[in-house]
């Protein structure tokens, strides 16, 4: 059976990959330190014996030994933990660094870590990015190649954290692919619009 690690699993978007890993086969590995996620996108698998939850602050160094317990035997990690939003990065810059920035640098080490102990042979990593980091794009839609212009802390620390990935897959072989969302909605999404 594969498993698979989701951080930030009870926010948005993750509580709904978790639930299609889970369809899969999958036994799921939770990670999220409830700072914007919520157990109820979670509650209708409460009794999944193949899903388990660990509050965890990946912007802690003090994670370091239950993440190294989470990410042990794991085939994917998909790391959707983050801080978002634009205007509160704005008002809380540093926490938005700590949360984006370090947290993405302490799992990254973490996976090192546990792959160099033996305990993670990692098929894939995969991080959440962001369009933000095109800032206000001059082509819509928006390619790839589109210039890089983060406007706000949100959009910087998004970025930063995806060259962190970037250079861990040419420095440590890690086998990672980064995706910038655009605009993602849904049920369980907090929004006031249609």
């Amino acid at each position: 059976m594969p498993v698979s690690l989701v951080t930030g699993g009870a926010g948005f978007i993750g509580s709904h990959l978790v639930e299609l890993l889970l369809s899969e086969g999958h036994e799921v590995r939770v990670v999220d330190n409830l700072s914007t996620g919520r157990l109820d996108n979670l509650s209708s698998l409460d009794s999944e014996p193949r899903l388990r939850f660990e509050n965890i602050d990946l912007g802690s160094r003090s994670a370091s030994a239950a993440l190294d317990s989470m990410l042990a035997g794991c085939d994917h990690v998909f790391h959707l933990a983050a801080l978002a939003d634009i205007v509160p990065s704005i008002q809380r810059p540093m926490e938005y660094h700590r949360a984006n920035v370090d947290g993405t640098a302490h799992l990254l080490d973490a996976v090192i870590r546990v792959t160099e102990s033996g305990a993670l042979a990692l098929k894939r990593f995969v991080y959440a990015a962001s369009s933000s980091c095109y800032g206000i794009p001059d082509d819509y839609p928006t390619p790839e190649t589109a210039d890089i212009r983060p406007l706000y802390p949100y959009a910087l620390t998004k970025r930063l954290a995806e060259e962190l990935v970037l250079h861990w897959v040419e420095v440590y072989g890690l086998p990672a692919v980064s995706l910038r969302l655009f605009n993602v909605y849904g049920p369980r999404s907090r929004t006031s619009g249609t």
